[in-house]
């Protein structure tokens, strides 16, 4: 009984010790000087992609999940230092910070190092006018109606949608949406627990962050 009593105690221990752990798991971004210890707010409006084709994160947000962060509110963060300034616009200029939400919060993380280097971004844009056909781009632009709308940035689900119920979308609209492959990878997970990957992008949707540890300094 003593013997049993001692490994379970050991197991104990070990299960307390692997929770630690967990928690200590950060996640990182790379911006600019004395952002340390202040809080950020959540965007009000609708960010425009920048690194992503309008027309994908357009299909993205289509076929967003239930429960998966909008891109469009979300603040990007890596799970190494490293790739935080990798890809950052800041660069070797930028500081290193971990990112903590404060209160409630959506994460979910891809495989890729940045949603940029996802093969959607290839393949959509080309399924999409390969479905519509080569005359399709040679069209005046009166004519290309409602399908140059897709273009449009910042689309709601919804809005989209509306879109692949009219013709011509409405006949490709299952191709479409089964040539979507972003969110079938993408993984939910809590703050300060194991990651799904070791080097993909996440994605947080946070009412309130802040930017609470400085791990580098800028670049000479």
């Amino acid at each position: 009984m003593r013997i049993s009593a001692q490994l379970i105690g050991a197991q104990r221990h070990q299960t307390l010790i692997g929770t630690k752990g967990a928690e200590d798991v950060m996640i990182y971004r790379c911006e600019g000087k004395a952002r340390e210890s202040r809080v950020f707010n959540k965007r009000g409006s609708r960010r425009t992609p920048g690194n992503v084709p309008y027309v994908v994160d357009n299909l993205w947000e289509w076929k967003r999940p239930e429960g998966f962060p909008n891109r469009r509110h979300s603040l990007f963060a890596s799970p190494k230092p490293e790739l935080a300034r990798k890809y950052s616009q800041y660069g070797d200029k930028g500081v290193i910070y971990a990112v903590e939400p404060l209160g409630e919060c959506l994460l979910a993380q891809i495989k890729e190092e940045d949603a940029r280097c996802h093969d959607d971004c290839r393949k959509l844009p080309r399924t999409l006018i390969r479905l519509l056909g080569e005359g399709w781009a040679d069209k005046p632009v009166e004519e290309k109606d409602p399908i140059a709308v897709l273009w449009t940035p910042c689309l709601l689900k919804e809005e989209v949608d509306g879109l692949f119920r009219k013709s011509p979308l409405a006949l490709i609209r299952k191709e479409i949406w089964d040539s979507i492959t972003f969110w079938e990878t993408a993984k939910i997970f809590a703050f300060g627990k194991p990651l799904p990957f070791e080097e993909g992008e996440i994605m947080m949707e946070a009412e309130k962050w802040k930017l609470s540890v400085k791990i580098g300094m800028e670049r000479t």
